[in-house]
């Protein structure tokens, strides 16, 4: 009965530190994945943002052809439709306006997407 008693305890302690190594091995885990969400988010996340910003601004002004859109109306646009906040949509409008030279800035702060008919005459 002795011995029994004793066989548990040694093989209760042996549990319980293996249990603390590997809360400790969790642990650790845990922060290096933390760790790397962190780097690998904020590295990739901002310029996503921006290109995805471009690419629904030059959406909204290609299918609403001829109509005179306000800096203010796309960056609202934009924060609706993908919750990106801007103050100013001259940053966006120059990269858009290489890939699509069709949208172009009217006077400050308005833009327009020029169709085809339109440049013909």
């Amino acid at each position: 009965m002795k011995n029994k008693e004793i066989y548990l305890e040694v093989k209760l302690k042996e549990i319980n530190r293996d249990i603390m190594k590997l809360k400790v091995k969790k642990r650790l885990l845990c922060k290096q994945l933390t760790d790397f969400k962190k780097t690998e988010l904020s590295t990739l996340k901002k310029e996503t943002k921006k290109d995805l910003a471009m690419i629904e601004s030059i959406y909204l002004l290609k299918n609403n052809p001829n109509r005179l859109f306000s800096s203010k109306e796309i960056c609202q646009y934009l924060k609706n439709e993908i919750n990106y906040n801007t103050d100013s949509f001259a940053s966006i409008y120059k990269r858009i306006h290489y890939f699509e030279p069709r949208i172009s800035q009217v006077r400050r702060g308005y833009y327009i997407y020029k169709s085809e008919f339109l440049s013909r005459e």
